[in-house]
């Protein structure tokens, strides 16, 4: 009877999985062609203005932010009042936010010397606010494994923000319709979150207790990692121009494009799964490697794949001739980030279901304290690509670091989790390699580069896995999956043919 609990959790996990991917790549797609609209309408400038006051309104954010979300979560005991509880919290927070961020926007203006900051951080602070109000019951999308009701809330509102913003930027051309458009944005998100719940939030105090024990934590914990995942910027807007400072968030924000939206969705369905059965620690450790498995076997190649293509996909994506190739170096590094953050997240997850937050808490603070400390000496010998070298090297330490912990903590040896990362690793490194010099072959255009580099890709990266898991004497693992379910496929595509 309990050899069936794993399986069924997976297909829960699994089925989470595909309707995340499809709700993440639904909204990315439609953020895409937000995105390639922008940047042609648009000027480096105006994202590096939007993207410094974005870095102060989030360090805001979360030095108030108890993570709430998260206690309701891993909570199977959670009743209404505590989700009442959690949506007063909540909306205090975003007061706090608001009122500072209004108050301290003519010193920001001031201190980062233009007074166009001044008004978009009053912009920001109302929509905060606004976003605040939102109906804290539709977390039981998430909780309850509602798959699909969870898809529909969170793509129909971003339909309408993206059309929204595409006509400010018509309206505007300038950073106004970025600024006029997140307003907008949570304003949607709000009305959505009313109307796909019937659960209508109070003020209620009564459960405070309850969460806090949890949340202080989270909170500790989050703002870290903010500080670790944004102190790049924070520094590099006091040292570079709006316009650098453009490149850098662009270089960034897609170098995470394509791993978040496999992470995030499979972070999302995997731990409501794992919160249900965090006291049976021999399956929740099993539970953990194979999901530590199958994120790194997939997220490796699409990380260090979107690297290898940047030089030819960042022209056709952006646009503007020459205007953003400053870019194209900048994610060839930051991928490497990306990969080691989607890999270790998993390992955060872990750490959190199993009530240790307090100890992911500490780790990040030190990767805060190491961000900080680099990120001047990177910029002082390399420029922002010299920020963009110390990330790499920052998100390898960290993946070992978190591996270390969970080791220490949760009861797993390291030499297991060595065992389902080496090969999907070693494949994707290899397969970088030969990718990225393709470009200087210099005989093809960039579009047919780019699908001649993305087959290739696929079909080395397939090749040099499958070598090295023979090579390691076919161990129990993804690869023994996948494998499977190719054949499954195969084999009912057969049975389909033989009976029509």
């Amino acid at each position: 009877m309990s050899s069936q609990h794993p399986t069924s959790l997976s297909d829960e996990v699994i089925k989470g999985t595909k309707f995340y991917v499809a709700m993440r790549w639904c909204i990315r797609g439609l953020g895409f062609i937000s995105s390639a609209i922008l940047a042609r309408l648009l000027v480096p400038e105006d994202f590096g203005l939007v993207a410094t006051v974005l870095v102060i309104f989030g360090l805001v954010s979360l030095l108030c932010d108890f993570g709430v979300n998260w206690a309701l979560i891993q909570n199977n005991k959670a009743t209404d009042e505590h989700f009442h509880t959690a949506w007063t919290i909540r909306l205090l927070q975003s007061v706090v936010v608001a009122g500072l961020l209004t108050a301290f926007s003519p010193l920001i203006a001031q201190l980062y010397g233009d007074i166009r900051l001044e008004m978009i951080c009053q912009i920001l602070a109302l929509g905060a606010l606004l976003r605040g109000f939102e109906n804290i019951g539709t977390i039981k999308f998430q909780k309850e494994m509602k798959f699909s009701q969870d898809f529909s809330y969170n793509v129909l509102p971003k339909i309408i923000s993206t059309c929204i913003t595409i006509g400010l930027a018509f309206y505007f051309r300038s950073y106004m319709a970025l600024v006029v458009g997140t307003l907008l944005s949570n304003l949607v998100m709000v009305v959505a979150s009313y109307l796909v719940i019937k659960f209508r939030p109070k003020f209620c105090f009564t459960k405070i207790s309850d969460l806090w024990c949890f949340s202080q934590w989270v909170l500790v914990r989050n703002v870290a990692e903010y500080i670790s995942m944004q102190g790049d910027l924070i520094i590099l807007s006091f040292l570079s121009t709006p316009t650098k400072i453009g490149y850098y968030r662009w270089g960034t924000e897609l170098s995470f494009l394509a791993i978040t939206e496999i992470q995030q969705p499979f972070g999302r369905a995997l731990v409501p799964g794992l919160a249900k059965i965090k006291d049976d620690h021999d399956r929740l450790i099993a539970a953990y490697l194979k999901a530590l498995s199958m994120m790194t076997m997939v997220a490796v190649p699409v990380a260090l794949g979107f690297g290898a293509v940047s030089h030819e996909l960042v022209p056709l994506f952006l646009g503007g001739g020459d205007k953003w190739t400053p870019v194209v170096p900048l994610i060839e590094s930051l991928v490497f980030f990306a990969m080691c953050t989607s890999m270790y997240g998993i390992s955060g997850n872990l750490l959190i279901i199993s009530g240790d937050v307090k100890y992911t808490a500490y780790i990040y603070w030190i990767q805060a304290v190491i961000t900080m400390l680099t990120i001047y000496p990177a910029f002082y010998f390399a420029g922002i690509q010299g920020i963009a070298y110390s990330r790499a090297l920052i998100g390898i330490v960290m993946f070992l670091v978190v591996s270390a912990l969970v080791v220490n903590r949760c009861k797993v040896s390291f030499k297991q989790i060595i065992n389902v990362v080496w090969r999907p690793v070693t494949a994707g490194v290899l397969m970088f390699t030969i990718l990225i010099n393709i470009s200087q072959i210099g005989i093809l255009d960039n579009v047919l580069v780019l699908l001649f580099k993305i087959f290739l890709g696929a079909i080395l990266y397939i090749l040099f896995t499958l070598i090295l898991w023979g090579l390691a004497g076919k161990p129990d693992a993804a690869e023994k999956g996948i494998i499977a379910h190719i054949k499954k496929y195969s084999f009912n595509n057969w049975v389909k043919e033989k009976m029509r």
